[in-house]
C-alpha cells in the first residue's frame, strides 16, 4: 500500500458521496453515458487485458497446468464477472418494469443489487492496495476510469430506488471500497488472487459499458463514444 493508493480509495469515496450533487449541464445523459462508454472500454483493453494476463505464469505455477489452460482459467473470471452482472442487469428490468405499472421495486431486489455492487467496490478496493502506480499521472488515470464508472453506476442505482439508494445504498459503497482497502492493506492477498479478481473486474466493467454507457448507435451518443474511446485510447498508449 502507498500513500497514491489510498488517496485513490478516498478519491472514489468523494466520487460516490459528491454523485448526488452531479448534474449535467452542457451533455445529455446519452452524450454522457456514450463517454464514459469509450473510456470504459478503452480502458478495459488496453490496461485491463494486458494486466491480467501478466498473471498467466502464477495460475500455471499454482495449478500445474499448460498457458493455455491458464489463459482458459484468467478469461473464465472475466466471463463470470459478465455472467453475474448479466444477471443483475436482469433483475434490475424486473425492477423497471413494476415501476412502468407504478409498483414500488421490492426491498428484496434492492438489497440483492446493493450487496452485488458491495462485493464490487470491496474487490476493486482489495485490488486497490495491490497496484503499482508508476506515477501519479497513472494513478489519475485509474481514478478516472473505474471513477467515472461508479458515477454511472450511482446514477444507475439512484435512478431505480431513489430515497432507498441515498439513505443506504450509498453508504455501503462507499464502505465497500474502504473495508476492501482497509482489509487489502492488512492481509497478504497472493498474486494469484489478485489476478483473477481483477479479471472478474474486467468483466463486470466490460459489461457494464455494454448495458448503461454505450449509445444507442445514433446522433451525438456515437460520436461521444467515438471522443472518449479515442481520447483515452491515445492516452494509456503514451504511457
Amino acid at each position: 500500500m502507498t500513500v497514491t493508493s489510498l488517496a485513490v480509495a478516498l478519491g472514489f469515496t468523494f466520487i460516490h458521496i459528491g454523485s448526488r450533487h452531479f448534474k449535467l449541464r452542457v451533455f445529455t445523459v446519452n452524450q454522457f453515458t456514450s463517454f464514459v462508454g469509450g473510456i470504459s472500454l478503452a480502458y478495459v483493453f488496453f490496461h485491463l487485458i494486458p494486466t491480467i494476463r501478466t498473471y498467466e505464469h502464477e495460475v500455471m505455477e499454482s495449478f500445474h497446468i499448460s498457458a493455455t489452460n491458464a489463459s482458459h482459467v484468467i478469461f473464465g473470471s472475466m466471463l463470470l464477472g459478465i455472467i453475474i452482472f448479466y444477471f443483475l442487469e436482469v433483475a434490475l428490468k424486473s425492477s423497471r418494469l413494476k415501476l412502468m405499472k407504478n409498483t414500488q421495486p421490492s426491498t428484496g431486489m434492492f438489497w440483492a443489487q446493493i450487496g452485488s455492487y458491495f462485493m464490487y467496490n470491496f474487490i476493486i478496493g482489495i485490488l486497490l492496495t495491490t497496484q503499482q502506480f508508476q506515477s501519479s499521472v497513472t494513478a489519475l488515470f485509474y481514478l478516472v476510469a473505474i471513477g467515472i464508472h461508479f458515477l454511472t453506476n450511482d446514477w444507475v442505482l439512484r435512478h431505480h430506488f431513489k430515497s432507498l439508494y441515498d439513505s443506504y445504498g450509498l453508504k455501503l459503497l462507499v464502505i465497500g471500497v474502504l473495508a476492501g482497502f482497509v482489509l487489502g492493506a492488512n492481509l497478504h492477498v497472493s498474486h494469484l488472487f489478485v489476478g483473477l479478481l481483477e479479471a472478474f473486474v474486467a468483466g463486470g466493467l466490460t459489461l457494464n459499458a455494454i448495458k448503461d454507457e454505450l449509445p444507442a448507435c445514433r446522433g451525438t451518443g456515437l460520436t461521444s463514444f467515438m471522443v472518449g474511446l479515442s481520447l483515452y485510447s491515445v492516452l494509456l498508449l503514451a504511457l
